[in-house]
Order: C-alpha cells, then structure tokens, then sequence
C-alpha cells in the first residue's frame, strides 16, 4: 500500500488551487480527477471584486484579490506561461442616476483602489451607451481550461500521480483512511463541486447549486478587448470569439444546455449590442453556491482525517487562492478556520 501526505477528489478550481498550495509548501500529493468537471470548464473565469446591483465591495475583496494577483502570477512563473488575461471590467450604465452613484462611491478611500475615476472617455463601438460607463480595477480572467490542463501537466512532469477515475466512496475505508487497498492518506480533501449532494460525507451540507448558460459568438465588426457588463458579460477569448453569459436557474441541476438560457442571453444581448454576430457554441454548467454565498471549508466532524473545500460559487476565481491556502494552513500548521466559512456552521444539519 503506497502512502500519501494528502489525496484530492477533483479537479475543478478547488482541486487545482489546493494542488498549488500543496505544491509550495512541498508536500506530496495525489489528485482523483473524474474528467467530468463541467463548472471550471465552462466558466469565464473572471474576477471583479465589485458588486454591480448594490454597488459595493465582494465580501473580503480587500484580502482576496492581492492574493489572488500575487497567486496567480506565481504559478505563471512556475508554469513558465500565462494562464490570466489582463482587462478591466467595463460597466454600462444605464441612467445618470447610475453614473452619480458611481462617481460618490469612487470618492470614497474604500472604494478608490477598485473604482476609476470618469473622465473623458472613449466610445465603445457598436454598442448602444448613452449613459457612459465605469471602469473596475481588475486583473482580468483566468483562462480556466488552460489553467486546468497546464497545471495537470505540470504536475504530472513533477512526478504528481492523477488517477483518472470517479473516486469511488465505497472502496473508503474510514478506520485507516485507506483507498482501494492501494493507497493511505494522511488527509482526504474533496473538492467534488456540485457533486458533494451525492456524497455520503458531505452531502448534509446546503449545498445550493446554481445553473448556468453561457455563448460563444463570433463577431468580426466588435473589436472590445477588455470585459463589457450591462446585466451580462461579455468577455473577448481571441481573435474574433467572446463568451456571452450568463443566466442563474435554480431549479435545474444537471449541466445541460437550454433553450430557455439561450433565449434570455439572445434578449440581453440584442439590447445593447449593435454589431453583428453568429453563435458558434452553447455551453452550461452548475455553479457550487450556499445559501449564506460563503464558501464550504474545513473538517468532518467525525472523521478528522477527511476534508472539503467547495461552494465557491461565482466569485470563485477570486475566492479560491485565499481560502485553500487557508485550509492548507489548517492541515500543517494548525491555524484556525474563519467561523464564516468553516463547516461547522452547519453542523446542526449533520443527522
């Protein structure tokens, strides 16, 4: 039986950024990817640490996003690639109330470091703008795919083992945190997505998933390189492709395209957008959200060897860097959890 520091189940976002962690701090892991994964696959990977309706701040966006910038880039350098594209986040507006809301918040020292100030801007072409917009200071979106598969390889090539299977629950054995008979684990940590409502661990926890459509268009008359938002998204891939997104449903549960997601982003679109496009894909997936938006971290409470990290929702890009070094820090250094985010918050659902 082959002995591990530490096993992950799954390769979304969570896995990945556990992987990291786990790999600065030079500890020997191994990673369960099912090849299944459909919420990092389809998401537009972006970061934007404002919240449009209220017009305030994500929750802890003062600490997750230098973390996350400086996280990033340095996996860029281990990489020896990019896996972020650098934009800002431009926002529409859609009165001149909207504009003065802007321009009182951007004076506040709070907001001043993500907010610019309006100033003589430049047209956007082929949109219809009459009210102007704001720019969000943002380092752009993280290239989720690329960020996948470059540090699947990378890993590989340091002798990182990855079993390309469905982690299998009843081949676990609780008493010696055994797998199969052919592994030992000193710690489990699953970052199952939406999935944890099927497991036997974790599945007490109010997992909330929340599906999504998004579409690939193609326009060769909208040149916009930077990240456009008016009740959507629209963010540029390369050449002549953007990401188009995306609708919240949370009555399906299953990652399947929609007819009714492709109609309402058709409706959105065709409301601002003056230049011509063809859409060339229909993706979906089902985002891993709380009821309390608060993300699901830390230790069974009967099985000290087994943990989660998950429910990381829309803002997980941001999210992730900061919280699994967290957790990290838990495991080998014994730093206490955020109360906020630990799961023992729910334990009163535990049966």
């Amino acid at each position: 039986m082959t002995s591990k520091e530490f096993g992950i189940v799954g390769w979304g976002l969570a896995g990945a950024t556990l992987a990291w962690q786990l790999y600065f701090e030079k500890k020997e892991f191994l990673v369960f990817d099912s090849t299944t994964n459909h919420s990092t696959r389809v998401a537009a990977g972006m970061v934007n640490p404002i919240v449009f309706r209220r017009l305030t701040k994500s929750w802890n966006a003062d600490a997750l996003m230098p973390y996350a910038v400086d996280f990033y880039k340095r996996i860029e350098e281990a990489l020896g690639q990019s896996v972020v594209d650098a934009k800002n986040v431009y926002k529409l507006f859609s009165s001149f109330e909207d504009e003065n809301n802007w321009m009182v918040k951007q004076q506040d020292e709070r907001f001043e470091h993500f907010l610019q100030p309006i100033t003589d801007q430049e047209k956007i072409e082929n949109v219809k703008n009459e009210f102007g917009y704001g720019i969000v200071n943002t380092f752009g979106n993280l290239r989720t795919n690329d960020f996948l598969d470059l540090s699947k390889a990378f890993f590989k090539a340091n002798s990182v083992e990855f079993r390309d299977e469905l982690f299998d629950y009843e081949k676990l054995n609780l008493d010696n945190n055994s797998y199969r008979q052919d592994y030992a684990f000193e710690n489990i940590i699953f970052c199952e997505g939406f999935d944890v409502l099927k497991s036997p661990l974790f599945g007490y926890l109010p997992l909330k998933p929340t599906h999504g459509d998004t579409l690939i268009v193609k326009s060769d008359n909208f040149k916009f390189k930077h990240i456009l938002n008016k009740n959507m998204f629209i963010l540029h891939i390369k050449d002549n492709l953007f990401k188009v997104g995306a609708t919240y449903n949370w009555k399906i549960t299953e990652p399947i395209k929609t007819e009714e997601g492709r109609n309402e982003l058709i409706e959105k679109l065709n409301k601002f957008a003056e230049f011509d496009y063809e859409i060339v894909e229909q993706q979906a997936g089902i985002r891993p959200t709380v009821m309390d938006r608060r993300p699901l971290i830390g230790t069974h409470p009967n099985h000290s060897n087994i943990h989660i990290f998950n429910g990381l929702g829309t803002k997980g890009v941001m999210i992730a860097p900061f919280y699994s070094n967290t957790l990290i820090q838990n495991l080998i250094n014994a730093k206490e959890l955020d109360k906020e985010t630990n799961i023992t918050r729910y334990t009163k659902y535990l049966a």
